[in-house]
């Protein structure tokens, strides 16, 4: 098997043997595939699984700083509330799977035809104008997209809703009958990025292999074909495993250049779902939106029936953000606990424009500044207001814009992302520890790597306009960066740290003459408890140090040996590509 896929990480859930539960409808009785299928889940049981906090039962007051930091870091991948629209999520998908089964019945006298003509002459014939295949059957499977903005938990929500149903369920007996399939309820992957139908399908069928132990993968993998032929191929396995419906995250990485175009990609997805009858989950961001624009039929199914749309925009200030918020306020670490009140709820929601994401990293960052920085350790609107601008300093033009009510392109909400503030000046400004999640984009660090030099200067040029600089400065500013770094060695870090110093040297010398409150530092709290004597190869010790070598704690470490350098992994990866 080809090692390349072995970079991927799937979503693996249980595997159970059959047991068969009793249907009220008719259309699914009598039918195995369905009849396995664990009885629906409460709301009020889904909620109970879904709901979750960092685990603490100890006395708060016995730890020192470095402590509570620790527990304040445990926030974003341990908090989650459940909301109204994750039950709508598991409802819609434990639907789509039990609709998809109509249709493929095992021991039904059409599924059984269906075998003996063989499945691939039922994929070459297509469906006709009513939808029925070569042997008549009308495929009952659904799709769905889920489109949105970054940071609004799509794929974390299905990740932990498909975690409740199981993956596998193992046949062997149906009412006295001999019965020996397999069937998976779900199989979760995600578009490798920049890459072509082909590569998805090559991920699909690695995920399978890791899932059943089968070859799919060394079979399948390198054959060629149009995405008509590449959907048959894949409709073919996904009919063998008897899939109940097929996730792909992350649907806005299909390239379209790769892809040949909107149109051979829509044809693909389309025939998915129509050959075979895979019910398909699509999940996306806004970018993804130009699948969905150009075919009517897309859309449509876009919109399940009798659910409402699935385009997902920033929450309402209104009942759920109030459970959201209040659930993570509770989560506080701080000496002095600061009750929620209707003002620091409305700051909370001014500087986070409703974004879960957004809310929960501005609220570590705020603890962080208190345990470090504040005597009292309490949180005020004040703090809370100069936390926020630095947090999100680098994607204030684009605040303000939809603060103002502007027209904002729904691309441009890409570029909200937090986890992008990776530039060393920035983090050597901040007073509050920045956890880097996410990662620059795969279209940037291409973009890079190959050091196509006008394409560079245009990508830096517009990283610089929406900084807020204008279109003359950020060109120039690129221009120059580009050239003074032409001869080194492509650094994605180091060539957005450079433009980013240069915009925010730009700006500060516009205002030299004026006071700003939020960016003078504050002095960090003279007492901190230790827990005594570190070792020499202790983050914290290196950390500790760092300032007094004057040095940056990124220089420290790297020294230390405990950082790699960012593009260690690229030239391998180009290989392995070639």
């Amino acid at each position: 098997m080809n090692n390349n896929s072995d970079r991927y990480v799937y979503l693996k859930g249980r595997q159970i043997e059959a047991m068969y539960y009793p249907q009220i409808i008719d259309a699914y009785q009598n039918n195995p595939l369905i009849e396995a299928i664990p009885p629906r889940l409460t709301q009020e049981q889904l909620y109970q699984l879904l709901y979750s906090v960092p685990r603490f039962t100890g006395d708060l007051s016995q730890l020192d700083d470095e402590e509570r930091l620790e527990l304040v870091q445990q926030i974003k991948p341990m908090y989650w509330q459940p909301l109204v629209s994750h039950f709508e999520k598991y409802r819609n998908l434990y639907t789509m799977i039990k609709i998809g089964y109509q249709s493929r019945n095992p021991i039904s006298p059409m599924y059984q035809r269906q075998l003996s003509i063989g499945l691939d002459k039922i994929l070459s014939a297509g469906t006709n104008e009513y939808g029925e295949n070569l042997m008549g059957n009308v495929q009952t499977a659904q799709q769905m997209a889920d489109i949105g903005l970054s940071g609004m938990g799509k794929s974390k929500s299905y990740e932990r809703v498909l975690s409740l149903i199981p993956q596998v369920i193992h046949h062997t007996r149906y009412k006295s009958d001999y019965l020996a399939c397999k069937q998976v309820l779900w199989l979760h992957i995600e578009c490798p990025s920049n890459k072509s139908v082909g590569a998805l399908c090559r991920n699909f069928y690695f995920a399978v292999d890791k899932l059943l132990g089968t070859s799919y993968y060394d079979d399948l993998a390198e054959k060629d074909g149009r995405a008509e032929v590449l959907a048959k191929r894949m409709s073919k396995v996904a009919g063998q495993i008897n899939l109940g419906v097929l996730v792909i995250d992350e649907i806005q990485r299909i390239h379209k250049g790769h892809s040949g175009g909107e149109a051979k990609m829509i044809d693909f997805i389309t025939e998915l779902t129509n050959s075979i009858g895979i019910p398909i989950i699509m999940i996306g961001t806004f970018k993804a939106l130009y699948l969905f624009k150009t075919s009517l039929a897309n859309t449509r199914r876009g919109i399940p029936d009798g659910y409402a749309e699935n385009i997902t925009d920033r929450m309402k200030d209104g009942v759920e953000w109030d459970l959201f918020v209040q659930g993570l306020w509770d989560l506080q670490y701080t000496k002095k606990f600061t009750p929620l009140t209707p003002e620091l709820k409305a700051a909370l929601y001014y500087h986070t424009l409703g974004i879960p994401d957004f809310a929960v990293k501005l609220f570590m960052h705020i603890q962080c500044h208190a345990i470090l920085y504040e005597e009292t350790e309490s949180i005020t609107i004040e703090m809370l207001e100069s936390v926020a601008s630095k947090t999100f300093r680098l994607v204030q033009p684009i605040f303000e814009r939809i603060r103002g009510e502007e027209e904002v392109d729904p691309d441009e909400y890409e570029d909200l992302k937090p986890d992008w503030i990776v530039f060393k000046k920035y983090i050597m400004d901040a007073q509050h520890r920045i956890t880097i999640d996410g990662q620059l984009s795969e279209e940037h660090k291409l973009i890079l790597i190959q050091n196509n030099r006008k394409v560079l200067i245009d990508q830096l040029c517009a990283f610089a306009m929406k900084m807020g600089t204008t279109s003359e400065k950020a060109m120039a500013f690129s221009e120059q960066i580009e050239l003074e770094n032409r001869n080194e060695k492509v650094d994605v870090e180091l060539l957005y740290s450079l433009i980013a110093q240069k915009v925010l040297a730009y700006k500060d010398s516009e205002t030299e003459n004026k006071v700003d409150p939020i960016t003078e530092s504050k002095p960090r709290k003279a007492k901190m408890k230790t827990k005594g004597t570190l070792d020499a190869d202790d983050i914290r010790f290196i950390s500790y140090g760092a300032n007094r070598q004057e040095r940056t704690i990124d220089e420290a470490l790297k020294l230390a040996g405990l950082v790699a350098a960012f593009d260690e992994f690229v030239e391998f990866a180009i290989e392995e590509e070639q």
